[in-house]
This record gives structure tokens, sequence and C-alpha cells, in this order.
């Protein structure tokens, strides 16, 4: 094995950062701007053609078309939400074999989508739904779309007598409707896979409803807290995404049953709930190219040597065999900052061994 060698110092640079006004403004603008209240931004400017908008979307099926035509201004969320799904899941799979190598949105929806029946679909399935949940109920409190705004149904009652509600809460409600009447509009035509496909979209939008949370804003002089105004709030998305990647490993291996039209578990004692995720057949082992899995294989992946784990050579490479290789890495380093107000580092290289998959 090759030796790490010691670190090798060559010329000095200099990091400038803002100015100490600069750094006081920045300060004072994020806490006059730390409040979630109503929103300040001015709406998207509507889409002139939106006939031909619309058109452009070549993957949409006949209801989608529909509901693109009746709100545009919401379709850029649907496919932010869409392609921040996708970075998700390629996010948690970058150290497996099946790493989401996708790339964008007609992987998903479209005559061209994969049709997998697989756990790894139904993670894909619940993440992109969840994407497109958040991303459009960011859109409605935002306040850059026409078509919904902030959630101001409260409970009548709260926890607690010390705070009230207020602010802008996320419009779940609007953003799981709008979600469920799109995404599930999407049919491939098999009963079977399509009760699937329907079930791990519900999965992740579920599973945002169950960890709403509640933020709060402390209001009085000289940073005293006489009053508090909550609202409710969705959690970040990689936080959902996470959650989903534990289900993808406890999800359940389901039947569709023609005689009651839908999906029943493969053992009786193994019955799912609505936030469970489900598939229909087993993985491959994703060893070698796939497209119809929507596999690109193990071949020329890093691997991690020392790891028994899903990222370890043993795994990764499926026994194979991997070969070793060493490249230079320059970074900075030996950091000091000085008042005020700037950051001298020095610049080193070091040699970093890397595993390739044969």
């Amino acid at each position: 094995m090759a030796m790490v060698g010691p670190w090798e110092l060559s010329n000095r640079s200099l990091v400038p950062t803002k100015m100490l006004t600069t750094c006081i403004l920045l300060w004072l603008v994020f806490l006059v701007t730390g409040v979630k209240d109503q929103p300040l931004s001015t709406p998207r400017p509507p889409i002139v053609d939106v006939g031909r908008f619309c058109r452009e979307h070549l993957w949409f099926n006949r209801k989608q078309h529909r509901l693109c035509e009746l709100h545009p201004n919401l379709l850029p969320s649907v496919e932010e939400g869409a392609i921040e799904g996708i970075k998700e899941c390629r996010y948690h799979f970058r150290h497996r074999r099946w790493n989401c190598p996708l790339s964008n949105i007609t992987a998903v929806f479209g005559s061209n989508k994969l049709r997998t029946r697989n756990r790894e679909m139904a993670y894909l399935q619940s993440v992109v739904s969840a994407g497109i949940m958040f991303h459009v109920t960011r859109a409605c409190e935002s306040g850059d779309v026409f078509d919904c705004g902030c959630d101001t149904r409260f409970p009548q009652t709260n926890p607690s007598g010390d705070w009230s509600w207020g602010g802008c809460s996320d419009n779940i409600r609007y953003g799981m409707y709008f979600t469920r009447q799109f995404v599930d509009a999407s049919k491939d035509g098999d009963k079977a896979f399509d009760a699937m496909t329907k079930h791990n979209y519900e999965a992740g939008r579920q599973l945002i409803v169950n960890n709403m949370g509640i933020k709060c804003k402390c209001y009085g002089v000289s940073a005293s807290c006489t009053s508090k105004v909550c609202w409710n709030s969705m959690p970040k998305l990689r936080e959902i995404s996470t959650k989903l990647t534990d289900k993808h490993t406890r999800a359940h291996h389901v039947n569709f049953s023609k005689k009651k039209v839908k999906l029943v578990p493969m053992q009786e004692r193994e019955r799912h709930t609505k936030q469970d995720l489900v598939y229909l057949m087993p993985s491959p082992d994703y060893c070698e190219p796939n497209k119809r899995h929507g596999s690109v294989g193990t071949h020329g992946r890093l691997c991690n040597k020392t790891s028994t784990g899903v990222d370890g050579c043993a795994l990764m490479c499926c026994g194979r065999g991997y070969q070793t290789m060493l490249r230079t890495v320059t970074e900075s380093c030996h950091c000091r900052f000085y008042w005020c107000c700037y950051v001298e580092c020095e610049t080193c290289t070091r040699q970093e061994e890397l595993h390739v998959c044969n």
C-alpha cells in the first residue's frame, strides 16, 4: 500500500473577506429577515403563450397537459421538485451499486420512463413525489404564483398560552392536492404497476405531512420575547429523503390481487401502511449495465477498500476485484484569520489513494 506523503508547502495566498461594515450590515439583514411573515416577493410574471409552453413538455399526458393549461405558473415548481427529488436519490445512493444514474424528469414521467418494479423504483417514485409537493408548497407561501398562498387556517387552540398562531404557514393542503392531481395522473396502463406507483407517490407525500413542525419568532424590545408567533413548517427535503432511504431498506414485497384490485402483502404478517414503500419484483444485482433496469453497472466505480458495507470493494465490485491508483490533491491548509478582516492560507498537496472496480 502506498504511503500518503507529507504536506508539501508552496506559495502563500490571501483570501479576502468582507469588510467589517459589510459584516455588520449583513448581520442586521439577518436579524430583520429571520421572521417568516407574509411573503413580500412579487408573483412570477404570467406565462404569455400557455399553449406553446405546455406543448413543449412532451412527457405530459392528456390530464397533465390540461393541468398545465390551468396552472402554468406552478409547472416550474413541478419540474424543480422532480429534479430535486432525483438529486436526493443520487445523493443517498451514490455509494451503492445502483447509484440512481438519472439525469432528467423523463426518467420518471412520460413514455420513456423507467418501468422497473423493484424497491429502487419505489424509492425513486416516493422521493420525486415528495420533491414536487415540497416545491409546489414553497411556491404557494413565497408569493411567486397566483394559484395559492399561505395557509392561514390555524388550530383554535395552541399547546401553551405563551405564544399565538400567525405568520405564513406552509400550505401543504394545496401542495398535497395539486401534487396528487398532477403526479398521480401519470399512469402506465398496467394495473399492478400503476397501483404500486400510486402507493409510493402517496407515501412520499404522507411523510411530509407527518413530519410537519412548528417554528416560532419572538417579538419584543431589546431581544426580549414579550410575544411569540408560530406557524406550521415543512421539514427540509433532505430530512424527508433520508427517512425515505430508511423506508427503502424496509420496503414491503407485495402482489397485485386482480380479484381485490389492490396490492396485497406476499406474506400475511407483513402488512404495509400507506407510509411504507412497496415493490412487486426483487431487485437485480446491478453489477452489469442494463438499460431496462436503469443500471450502469459497477465497472470503473470507486470503492472503499476498508469498508464492509455497500460501498466496500468486496460488494461494489461484485467479486471482480479492483485496482489501486494515486492522484494528487491540492487544497488550502494552515489557514489563519487576521483581524480585521482577512484569512491567510497556504496551498498544500497530498497523494490520495483510490480504488476502482475492474
